[in-house]
Formats: C-alpha cells, structure tokens, sequence
C-alpha cells in the first residue's frame, strides 16, 4: 500500500503518440533492502516492478488523467540525493565537505568561490565574508579566512595584514590581490596605485621624473635621479645639488642652508642673511628683501615678521627715555640708527634723563628754571655763587 512506503510520489507525463512516462519518486534510505516474502535481499529497483505490476502504486490513476490504459510497461530506475549531498558510482549518497557547495545544475561538490566559504558539510550554497573582506584561494573553509580587500592598486601584505601600494614599477586591476604585476621591463607607472597596463611607459632618462601627464621634467634642486630609478631622490638632508637634473647621489656635494642663511658658492659654505634680509626656507641661493622702510635688528632673520621700521622714532621701538625726545638718524649697513636727548630742564645721555635741579641747590636753598629749561639756585641769606656753596 502507499501509504506503507513514506512519501510517494506518482506523476505522469505524456512524452509523444502511445508513449506514456510515469514518474513514481520515494525515498529509499539504503539499496539493497531486505524482502520478507522470500526471507532475503532484493534491490529497491525489483521491489519498485514488483509493486508496479502487483498494482501497489496507483500509476494508472495518472494514465486516467492522460486518458490512456497501459498497454506495456518497461522500468528504469534513477536516484536522487537530498540538496548538499552527491550520488557516487556506487549509488550511494555523500555529503558536500566544508568549503564545498552542492552545485544543483552539474550534481557536483564546487569549492566555495573566492570570497566565500562554508565551515559545515552538505550545504547548497556557501556564505559570503564581510563587506571589505575576501579570501585568498578558492575552497574557504572558515570566516577566518577571510582578509581585507585591497582595491585596485594595491595588495595585501600577507606579514602585515595591510594593503600597499604597488609602487612606481607595478599594477593591479584587481581588488583582493596578494600582489601586483609588474611592468615590463623599461617601464614605469605614472603613479604608486596603478590599475591598468596602459599606465606602464617608458621611463625618464637619468635626472628626469614623470609628471602627472606622463611629460619628463628635471629633478629639483636638491634631488637627484640614475638610471635605474623612477621617481627624484632627495639628497641627504645636510646636502643639496647645485643644479636641476642631477643624475647621481654624488651630485649632493653642497651644504644644504638651514633658515635665515644661504649658499655663498664662492666659499661653498652657508652665510647668515645681512641686516634687511631674511631666509624662511631651507637650501636656498640667497636671501629675501625686507620690504622698503623696514630692516632686521639682527643677521640671520628667518621671517618677514622680524622686518621692522628703519625709523624707531616714528614706531616707538626706540628706547629713549620717556623724559627724551627721539631723533632718526641715516641707517649704517641696513642697521636703523636713532639719537635721543633729554628734554629742556633734563639732563642725561637720553637713554636715562635726571631733573637739573636735583641735589644741586645747597644750604636749603630753592632750585628754579628759566624758559630754556636752565637751573637758577635762589640763596638764602647768608649764602652765595651758582649753587649757594658760600657763605657770606
């Protein structure tokens, strides 16, 4: 009966004139089964005849439904296995292994893709690693497999576990590399993250760097470039080249001049920058010009801020006393020069300025100024001269 063979299922199909297929699908959990009726073994596909031709499936319900009787039957057989496992030679069903998929359309254990893996057995379908992350090789088995994604351009480190950049003699068009490929031999890339073969060109000759455009350009002063470099090196930071293009490293023969002090080729030696000049740049030629009407208090300034007025009376950054009046004199070698002198009724070199009547009256006597700031002891009596030193 049917209903003592678990899920049974009966379908039919007409396949052309007078030819009919019937379809009956079960479960058969191992091959051969045992037989009760003749006390021993019997393949699933005798018993299948048997129960056909004994009538124990209902086929020829799905005849009724095609509206023809069976005249013949002839049997095959076929078997299936359940999603995730594979049929063998020998009939029999096994399980995809971990870092397999059961692929449906061929019946055949695949090893998940790149990018995915499957840590359990007898799955359809393997699982995908984090967004940014990827696999190294085919066949992944666990989520630990999985690594960053380096984009194009770059690869993945496999010490470091971070992306690099494929450098100047390298590219790569696709994301999740181990490495780049390099380009061929003569060439360069035009940039350190190249994506594309087209970016390999013809490399500079010795003093010369690509720009951005592909063009060739001269290395800088201070750098320098041979024959089987790519990009300009720069000199030691103590030294710098006397000219663009340099094409070796010992080209780097002249001090490079610290701020506030520049190259003197006659001497080959760095100077300080005279009064009225600065220098805020490293390894240059020569110093920069205060701006008209100012000056440096010092050699050696390294900004424009240290550009001050030649005219200390006008800014006030002289230092005459406040008891003194500031003269602008004519600048000596850029340096600002200025005089002071003690107002009328003062007395001092400008700088410190004392009152003429002070302690210059005697024996109590009072101390007055003219118009023109000139002292006049008034004596008491009894006393006399300029300061009432006498007594009478």
């Amino acid at each position: 009966r049917q209903n003592d063979c678990g899920r049974v299922q009966v379908t039919g199909e007409i396949v052309r004139e007078n030819y009919y297929r019937i379809n009956v699908t079960f479960i058969a959990e191992r091959d051969p089964i045992r037989n009760a009726k003749i006390d021993g073994t019997s393949t699933v596909f005798g018993v299948m005849q048997i129960g056909l031709r004994g009538g124990i499936f209902q086929y020829t319900n799905a005849l009724k439904a095609l509206g023809k009787p069976a005249a013949t039957l002839a049997f095959d057989e076929a078997f299936f296995c359940y999603r995730g496992a594979i049929l063998t030679d020998q009939d029999k069903c096994i399980l995809c292994e971990s870092g397999q998929f059961h692929n449906q359309t061929s019946s055949m254990c695949e090893p998940c893709a790149q990018g995915t893996y499957q840590n359990r057995s007898g799955r359809a379908r393997c699982q995908s690693c984090p967004v940014g992350f990827t696999t190294l090789n085919i066949g992944s088995k666990s989520v630990n497999d999985c690594v960053v994604e380096c984009r194009p351009g770059t690869f993945l480190d496999l010490n470091t576990g971070q992306c690099q950049l494929c450098g100047y003699m390298g590219y790569q068009p696709k994301a999740g590399s181990t490495s780049c490929r390099p380009c061929p031999r003569g060439t360069v890339s035009l940039s350190k993250n190249a994506t594309s073969l087209s970016q390999c060109i013809g490399n500079c000759p010795p003093g010369q760097q690509h720009t951005s455009d592909g063009a060739c350009e001269p290395c800088a002063i201070g750098f320098y470039k041979s024959l089987n470099d790519v990009m300009c090196r720069p000199c030691d930071p103590s030294s710098t080249t006397e000219a663009v293009g340099s094409t070796n490293e010992k080209h780097c023969a002249l001090p490079n001049c610290p701020k506030g002090f520049y190259l003197n080729y006659d001497f080959g030696q760095c100077l300080r920058c005279g009064y009225g000049q600065y220098q805020d740049d490293v390894g240059q030629r020569s110093c920069k010009r205060c701006p008209a009407g100012t000056t440096t208090r010092k050699f050696g300034a390294t900004s424009s801020s240290e550009c001050v007025s030649t005219n200390q009376c006008v800014t006030g950054e002289h230092k005459c006393h406040w008891l003194a009046a500031c003269f602008d004199l004519p600048d000596e070698e850029n340096r600002p020069l200025y005089s002071c002198k003690c107002q009328p009724g003062f007395v001092g070199n400008g700088f410190e300025c004392t009152d003429v009547c002070m302690n210059l009256c005697l024996h109590g006597a009072k101390c007055i100024k003219t118009s023109r700031g000139d002292p006049k002891c008034i004596c008491r009596s009894g006393y006399r001269g300029k300061r009432c030193e006498f007594i009478v």
